[in-house]
């Protein structure tokens, strides 16, 4: 599967009716939305941002037999329903939404299907602080994120906004904190400090190294014929220790300290 650069591809999600228009902390919030969805090879367009309420009763009038807003018709009943926000009414008013759709690593060919990867990309933008309108009750709207901070539209409208949660600060699925990277790095790193000794010893154990402290012991027992000088590391079975015990006692007889 191809994909654009990430920065070109940017550039191709937010190209759409006003969607780079959203407010500034949100713009952020959506960029790194597109940014950890491109990651995972989940690729999403934003369709929609800022409306002006004129806009909003364009997208308030589909679906509608009619709707008049300002002296103006703008039902248009020819066409699904998409909203059920009057100018005013809508986050798109004030900035803080954005309606996303799926497509392919290059920003073409749009899929409307709501599947995994769709779903995936909604995960994400919950994780950002994002409210996704597929979780609505009454009126689903898939398409839809907004960042209202648990306001209401009310409030917003009275002149409240939302606090912005800084990017930097927000993990999603599979991300790391410096201090978790830190804490997981140090004990990686212990571990293998455990393998490489477990690694050093089941060395000795076959080869013929002879610790400092037992080499003149080890000499001595290669000497009087209680070792055969093979494995000096190696683990000392009861068998073993019979015919050590037993060569020792011979060569105590040889020596005539029976």
């Amino acid at each position: 599967m191809g994909k654009l650069p990430i920065e070109q591809y940017i550039l191709e999600a937010f190209k759409r009716n006003k969607c780079k228009q959203v407010h500034q902390e949100v713009y952020k919030l959506a960029e790194e939305l597109v940014r950890r969805c491109w990651k995972e090879d989940v690729f999403i367009v934003f369709t929609d941002g800022l409306r002006t309420f004129e806009d909003q009763a364009v997208i308030y009038g589909k679906g509608r037999s009619s709707y008049v807003y300002k002296g103006k018709e703008y039902g248009n009943p020819k066409v699904k329903k998409v909203s059920n926000a009057k100018p005013g009414n809508s986050f798109h008013n004030f900035g803080l939404a954005l309606d996303f759709v799926t497509c392919d690593g290059y920003g073409k060919n749009i899929d409307w299907n709501v599947g995994p990867k769709w779903r995936r990309a909604a995960v994400i933008a919950k994780e950002l602080g994002f409210t996704w309108g597929g979780d609505w009750a009454s009126f689903k709207d898939y398409p839809h994120i907004q960042y209202d901070g648990g306001l209401t539209i009310s409030q917003i409208q009275a002149g409240k906004m939302p606090t912005f949660k800084r990017v930097s600060s927000i993990i999603y699925k599979g991300d790391l904190t410096v201090s978790q990277y830190n804490e997981l790095k140090k004990l990686i790193e212990e571990q293998q400090k455990e393998i490489n000794k477990l690694k050093a010893e089941k060395a000795d154990a076959k080869g013929d190294n002879v610790a400092s402290s037992h080499q003149d012991a080890w000499k001595w027992a290669k000497e009087k014929g209680l070792f055969d000088g093979s494995n000096p590391a190696g683990a000392f079975t009861r068998q073993q220790a019979a015919t050590v015990f037993q060569r020792f006692n011979n060569l105590k007889c040889c020596l005539g300290q029976d």
